[in-house]
């Protein structure tokens, strides 16, 4: 009754979540280096080495790479962490970004949140602007419909700002204009001849600010004298950092499901018995397959690190010992494709009896694909994936240390089994 009970849940969402996968509202693209050329009113993802992008995309554009480079009008958000970032065109939305090198040349109508060495805006920044990094320049082509939080090595400020500024950093240059007012905490303040602050002038550091001739300051200048330290810059500053940019979540999905469907075809090939043992015990203990693995789970990292420990105490034990640190995540990709093995199996396979190798590996393909697709809701996704991963590894474990139920009921039945 059980096991019905779960195949008909499953059928249910293999429908709905091929729905979601079919659904037109993402473009994926995957692959080593990629040139695209878009006019798309979908979002575009992306997982690659380095990309080119020209054209137009209505939704967003997110995704990881070694160097990006998009020339597009774009009708949504960009979202990307890569190595070297530039961005010409128009968004219509915000931009986040953390790269080594990053140049914003587009037209942006939202904010933009940038996290690198080297950043750059030669564009037009609609709403507020936060950036962290060693260099940050604004450059005369720039402009700054918002606020300006700024936190870096050197900050250069050339362009216009309709907002204020706050900027902390060893070194700051003004030479261009603000509309609102300024507050600098730095070690050197330099404001250049043709600089316009609308606002008051604020410093605090160990040094004067050094005011040329030709700079208007509308309001008031003040300075406060006070230690400079890179540390406290640190901990005060509140705009984006690298740490806060990953990888988007659907890129983990991807990759994980590649993995596992690779690992799990090729266990399908090299040994389809062991495949269908695993299948079988699940079939036949379907809670004990899935507690078993939450349990396991839950010990492995103490288990991992007990065998390490007791095979390093050997001079024999040491390498098998580091070969078992590098299989650990090969073995739980695999348990997790095992895992869609065994529902694969149960949805399509409802006699029970052994099946084709062309069929597992589809079931389980289709499995794979319904659960990545439901991972777009993050909480969701992450329940679906674990029990996947319980049942898997739970299944794996009971085929290890018992026979083939199927094996033991024939034999009892005086016959052989299918």
């Amino acid at each position: 009754m059980f096991s019905k009970w779960i195949a008909r849940f499953a059928q249910t969402g293999i429908l709905a979540g091929l729905m979601l996968a079919m659904s037109p509202a993402h473009a994926q693209y995957i692959g080593g280096d990629l040139n695209l050329d878009l006019d798309q009113d979908r979002s575009a993802q992306f997982l690659a080495g380095d990309v080119t992008l020209r054209g137009r995309v209505g939704g967003d554009i997110s995704g990881l790479a070694g160097n990006v480079d998009i020339t597009a009008d774009v009708g949504g958000s960009v979202q990307l962490a890569a190595g070297d970032i530039i961005i010409r065109g128009t968004v219509g939305r915000d931009v986040s970004l953390a790269g080594a090198n990053i140049s914003i040349l587009a037209d942006v109508s939202g904010g933009a949140d940038l996290a690198g060495a080297d950043i750059r805006v030669g564009g037009r920044i609609g709403r507020d602007l936060a950036a962290g990094g060693a260099l940050i320049a604004i450059d005369e082509s720039g402009s700054i419909g918002g606020n300006m939080d700024l936190a870096g090595s050197e900050i250069r400020m050339s362009g216009t700002a309709q907002g204020r500024m706050k900027g902390r950093a060893r070194t700051v240059i003004i030479e261009g204009t603000v509309a609102g007012d300024v507050e600098l905490h730095a070690e050197n303040v330099e404001i250049m001849p043709g600089a316009q602050i609308a606002g008051q002038l604020r410093v605090r550091g160990p040094n004067a600010p050094v005011i040329a001739e030709g700079a208007q300051i509308i309001g008031e200048t003040s300075y406060e004298e006070a230690p400079f330290s890179d540390q406290r810059r640190a901990r005060v500053y509140s705009g984006p950092r690298v740490s806060d940019f990953g990888p988007p979540v659907w890129a983990f999905g991807t990759a994980m499901g590649i993995a596992a469907f690779v690992l799990g075809l090729l266990a399908c090939l090299i040994s389809p018995r062991a495949v269908s043992g695993i299948a079988d015990h699940f079939r036949a203990r379907p809670w004990a397959s899935g507690l078993l693995g939450l349990v396991l789970a839950a010990f492995l990292p103490i288990l991992l690190v007990a065998v390490f420990v007791f095979l390093a105490i050997t001079v024999i034990g040491i390498p098998l010992g580091i070969i078992l640190l590098f299989a650990f995540p090969f073995i739980m990709v695999l348990a997790y494709a095992f895992g869609a093995v065994v529902l694969g199996d149960l949805i399509f396979n409802r006699s029970g009896e052994g099946i084709g190798l062309g069929l597992r590996v589809l079931s389980f393909f289709l499995v794979l694909a319904v659960v990545g697709a439901l991972g777009v809701v993050p909480a969701l996704g992450f329940l679906i994936g674990s029990i996947v991963f319980f049942i898997g590894l739970g299944a794996w474990t009971l085929a290890l240390f018992n026979r083939n139920p199927r094996l033991v009921a024939a034999e009892r039945n005086g016959g052989a089994a299918i």
